[in-house]
């Protein structure tokens, strides 16, 4: 497992940075393949990878929560690019 960083956070892998849009929310640059992704690559080693393996109420890698005051709670799952009002 790699070393955690002095914030106790993980250390980005070689080639990530992480950087913040106009809002404010963070994103991920791999400067290795040239991509962006809305996921922290950490994650991957911290998560569960599915919902079955979450315990109370965390989500599975890759997985965001938000709230939206009309709408409520909702549910971003990045890897497959899909939106859901549903309770998980």
């Amino acid at each position: 497992m790699p070393r955690r960083a002095g914030s106790g956070q993980l250390p980005l892998p070689r080639g990530w940075e992480e950087a913040r849009d106009y809002d404010g929310k963070v994103f991920y640059i791999d400067h290795n393949t040239r991509r962006t992704s809305w996921i922290d690559p950490r994650d991957r080693l911290t998560k569960p990878l599915s919902f079955a393996d979450c315990v109370g109420d965390e989500l599975p890698w890759g997985w965001e929560a938000g709230f939206d005051p009309q709408i409520g709670a909702y549910y971003i799952d990045h890897i497959n690019s899909k939106f859901s009002c549903l309770v998980k």
